[in-house]
């Protein structure tokens, strides 16, 4: 995820690159375990077009503590959330994951799973889930105040054992007081419905369709790009998101740029 924040407006702006986002021979999310944190940064400013000066990795459990502390998230699921490939256990019974359409108040490790799933579910509905997870503990954390004081050392105490990040402490605690208020203006994932296409890396190399091969030819990999191959059009879409002119006008804008 990227975060944009917009300090004269007040506003934050979330974009979700899928992992499968095919850039300069590699898939993203292997940028981040061949090369580290700095170097996704640098790469995702490349790709996204923002400046991107600093990053932050959340480790599996700091996430569980930090909803833990703030006493659980409640998020809405537009529909059934099923997986059996993911086993639970609750209760001491083991099961899969299942969530029914609705409302649900979870613990650190139920929003995990909800965060997680996404063998039944694309990587896009996967990327919205996590999105609708972050807004809310943001919501969580901004309504802390000087009443909540062992509340926010716990999750300070969270931050330092588990996070991964370029920020010292007192920036950490500047970008708080700065951004509390501030609202998602929005919040986007970016897939094939907007700017992306998939194929595969045998044939993206080839530059052959799927109707071009038989059943005998290695695919490769499953990949995504922007349309056209156009690294510009991706930039674009996430300025234009940025300066709200977006209105369909992917070709105009890309020209008169």
């Amino acid at each position: 995820m990227v975060l944009h924040a917009d300090s004269g407006q007040n506003r934050l702006y979330l974009f979700s690159l899928p992992r499968d986002l095919f850039y300069r021979g590699r898939k993203i999310n292997d940028i981040y375990r061949s090369f580290g944190a700095a170097q996704m940064a640098k790469d995702l400013s490349e790709i996204t077009g923002l400046a991107i000066e600093n990053y932050i990795v959340i480790d599996m459990y700091a996430f569980i503590d930090a909803v833990n502390i703030l006493g659980g998230l409640e998020i809405t699921l537009p529909e059934d959330l099923i997986d059996p490939t993911y086993r639970v256990k609750d209760e001491g019974k083991w099961g899969t994951l299942f969530y029914e359409k609705g409302t649900h108040q979870l613990s650190g490790i139920e929003a995990l799973r909800v965060a997680r799933s996404r063998h039944y579910t694309s990587d896009f509905g996967r990327a919205e889930r996590q999105q609708h997870l972050i807004s809310a503990i943001k919501d969580k954390v901004s309504r802390l105040d000087l009443r909540d004081m062992k509340r926010i050392y716990d999750l300070a105490a969270t931050m330092v054992s588990y996070v991964d990040t370029d920020l010292s402490p007192v920036e950490i605690v500047n970008l708080f007081l700065q951004y509390r208020k501030s609202a998602f203006a929005k919040q986007i994932v970016i897939d094939t419905s907007n700017v992306l296409y998939h194929t595969y890396s045998n044939l993206y190399y080839l530059d052959k369709k799927l109707e071009d091969v038989d059943d005998s030819f290695y695919k490769g990999a499953w990949i995504l790009l922007p349309l056209e191959d156009d690294w510009d059009l991706l930039r674009w879409f996430i300025r234009s998101t940025i300066e709200g002119d977006l209105n369909g006008r992917f070709g105009a804008e890309k020209t008169a740029g």
